[in-house]
C-alpha cells in the first residue's frame, strides 16, 4: 500500500481465495493474484459458449482505498483477441464502493474456434496506481459444433457413353466444424442405373475419413453406367446422391448431382443411318434404271439373222448429291487425379506478448508475434537483481553456458514448444516457453529456486537442468548424443531407456519423436 492510501475496510486478500480442498481436477491453472485495495471477484470460474453466441462475464470490483480509482479490466490468455467484444473495459469507482464490469467473448462460428477448455485471466488495474492489480484465473469452454461441407469442383462433368462408362466425381469434402470428425461416405444414383464407389477400388461402395477441423481434402469417387440406353433421340440424366454420417450414422450433409448418360444410337448416328440408307436406295434406283434402258436399246436394234460384234461394256455412273457423313470419333476424356488439399487454419494467438516472461498481469495494449530469429527481444526477469532487460539470446546464452547446453538448442526447443509463448499450456498441462510438464516442474522447480513456471528464466532453468539430467543418465547407457537427450525430453526418459534396451536404433523410432530433435538441431544451426 502506498504512502496516500487509507484502506476502508480491513479486508484480508487472502480471505477471498478460494478453499483449495474444494478446487476439482478443473481448476483454471493460471494463478490468482489479489489485492487488498482493488478486490475483484466473478461468480464462476468455469464459462462456456457455443461458437456463434456469446458470453458475459461479470466482474465486481471493491474500491477500498479512500480516493475514487478509475479501473480498467481486461482478459488475458490462450484466446484470440478477435473473440474478445470489447477488449479493456473502464469504469470510475469512487472509493468504499462496488462496480461491475462486463467482458464479453464471441467466438465465431468457424473452425478455428476449436472446442475444449481456455485457459484465461480476468485482470483487473487501477490507473492511478499501477502496482494495484488483481489476477482471477477463468476456464472457458468451447462447445462443440459439427458442419460438413461437401461440394464439387468446378467444370462440367464429363457425359457418359458406351465408350466411356466411368465417370471420375472431382468431389471435395470439409470439416467446417470445429472438432475433429470421422465420417462414413456413401452414394447411390436414381434410378438405380450405376454404382458410386471410392478410393479407385470398384468393391468400396463406402468409405471412412477422418478430418480435423477446418480441413479440406479431394476424394477421388467414380460413378460407374451399368446400363445405357439403346436407341434414343436425347441424352438421358442419371442422378447421384452422396451422403455423408457420422459414427451414430446421422446424416451431416447431402449433396446431389446429375450426369449426362448417351445412348448407344443417338440422333446423329439414326441420322447418319437414313442418309447412308437414301442414297443407297438412290443408287440402287439408278442403276436399275440404266440396266432396263441398256436391255431394251439392245433387243430393238441387233438383227435377227447378222450376228453382231458383241457390244461394248456399259459405264454405269452414279452422281450422289450429298456427302456421306463422317463417322463419329470418339474422345475419351482421362480425369487425373490430384493431391489431397488441406486448409491450414491459422492458428489462435494469445492475448499476451510473446516476450513477456511472468504469468498474466503485466498487460500490454497490443500482441506481436515474434518469429524465431527475433532473439534480440528484451526479456524481463523477475530472477535477477539487475534492472537491464535481458534479451531472449541473453538467457538462452546464460542458462546455456551455466549447464554447458548449446544456447542455440534451446531457443530452437523453444520455438518448437511454444513458439516464444510464456503462457502457453498444453491440453496436457505442460506450462511456459520450454512446455514444461507439472510434474517435472515440481521435481526440478526446487533445484533451481523457482515459482512461477510462466516466468521465462524460471522456465528454461527448470528445462535445463532436466535436460543435463537426461544427458547424464544416457551417457551412462553408452549414448551421450543430444539427439537422444532431446528425443527423452519430448517422450520421456523411461521410454527411451526400454526402446533401447530392445535393441531399437534411431532408424526405428517413431517418426514424430525422431522429427522432433532433428527439427530443433536443424533450427539451431540457422541461429546466427
Amino acid at each position: 500500500m502506498t504512502g496516500d492510501e487509507v484502506r476502508l475496510w480491513d479486508i484480508d486478500a487472502t480471505s477471498v481465495r478460494v478453499d483449495e480442498e474444494k478446487i476439482d481436477v478443473a481448476a483454471p491453472l493460471i494463478p490468482d493474484q489479489l489485492d487488498d485495495v482493488l478486490v475483484a471477484t466473478v461468480a464462476e470460474r468455469r464459462w462456456q459458449v457455443t461458437p456463434g453466441g456469446a458470453v458475459t462475464v461479470p466482474v465486481s470490483v471493491l474500491n477500498n482505498s479512500a480516493r475514487r480509482l478509475t479501473v480498467r479490466a481486461h482478459l488475458e490468455g490462450w484466446l484470440d483477441d478477435r473473440w474478445v467484444v470489447d477488449p479493456y473495459v473502464q469504469i470510475t469507482i469512487p472509493p468504499g464502493e462496488h462496480r461491475t464490469l462486463e467482458l464479453t467473448i464471441a467466438p465465431p462460428r468457424l473452425a478455428q474456434a476449436e472446442a475444449g477448455d481456455y485457459q484465461l485471466a480476468v485482470v483487473v488495474r487501477a490507473l492511478e496506481t499501477v502496482e494495484r492489480m488483481t489476477r482471477i484465473g477463468l476456464i472457458l469452454t468451447l462447445l462443440p459444433f459439427d458442419r460438413v461441407q461437401l461440394e464439387l469442383a468446378d467444370g462440367a462433368i464429363p457425359s457418359a457413353a458406351w465408350w466411356r462408362r466411368r465417370l471420375l466425381l472431382p468431389l471435395y469434402i470439409a470439416n467446417a466444424g470445429n472438432r475433429p470428425l470421422v465420417l462414413h461416405l456413401e452414394g447411390a444414383t436414381l434410378p438405380q442405373l450405376g454404382a458410386i464407389t471410392f478410393g479407385g477400388s470398384e468393391a468400396a461402395t463406402t468409405t471412412q475419413i477422418t478430418l480435423q477441423p477446418g480441413q479440406r481434402l479431394r476424394l477421388p469417387v467414380q460413378l460407374t453406367v451399368m446400363r445405357l440406353p439403346v436407341v434414343a433421340l436425347h441424352s438421358r440424366t442419371l442422378l447421384f446422391v452422396l451422403t455423408a454420417r457420422d459414427t451414430m450414422g446421422k446424416v451431416l450433409q447431402q449433396l446431389r448431382g446429375a450426369v449426362e448418360v448417351r445412348p448407344v444410337i443417338g440422333a446423329w448416328q439414326m441420322a447418319s443411318l437414313a442418309v447412308l440408307t437414301g442414297v443407297s436406295v438412290v443408287a440402287a434406283s439408278l442403276l436399275l434404271l440404266t440396266g432396263a434402258l441398256f436391255l431394251r436399246g439392245a433387243m430393238v436394234d441387233a438383227p435377227a439373222p447378222t450376228p453382231v460384234a458383241a457390244p461394248a461394256p456399259a459405264v454405269i455412273v452414279v452422281t450422289l448429291n450429298q456427302p456421306v457423313a463422317a463417322p463419329l470419333t470418339p474422345v475419351v476424356a482421362t480425369p487425373s487425379l490430384t493431391t489431397a488439399l488441406q486448409s491450414q487454419p491459422d492458428p489462435a494467438l494469445p492475448l499476451v506478448l510473446p516476450d513477456q516472461v511472468t504469468a498474466p498481469g503485466s498487460g500490454g495494449p497490443a500482441r506481436v508475434v515474434a518469429p524465431i530469429i527475433a532473439a534480440s527481444t528484451p526479456v524481463l526477469t523477475n530472477t535477477g537483481a539487475s534492472s537491464a532487460p535481458m534479451t531472449y539470446a541473453q538467457m538462452f546464452q546464460a542458462v546455456g553456458a551455466q549447464y554447458d547446453l548449446d544456447w542455440r538448442m534451446l531457443a530452437a526447443q523453444a520455438y518448437i514448444e511454444s513458439g516464444f509463448d510464456t503462457l502457453a499450456l498444453s491440453n496436457a498441462g505442460a506450462m511456459g516457453l520450454m512446455q514444461v510438464l507439472p510434474a517435472t516442474w515440481r521435481e526440478w522447480a526446487p533445484a533451481v529456486g523457482a515459482s512461477d513456471p510462466f516466468d521465462s528464466y524460471s522456465n528454461v532453468q527448470v528445462a535445463a537442468i532436466y535436460l543435463d539430467y537426461l544427458r547424464t543418465q544416457l551417457a551412462q547407457t553408452g549414448h551421450p548424443e543430444k539427439e537422444w537427450m532431446l528425443v527423452a525430453y519430448n517422450w520421456g526418459l523411461d521410454r527411451v531407456n526400454d526402446f533401447l534396451a530392445s535393441g531399437g536404433g534411431w532408424q526405428e523410432l517413431p517418426d514424430a519423436r525422431r522429427k522432433y530433435a532433428e527439427d530443433i538441431l536443424r533450427i539451431a544451426q540457422t541461429l546466427p
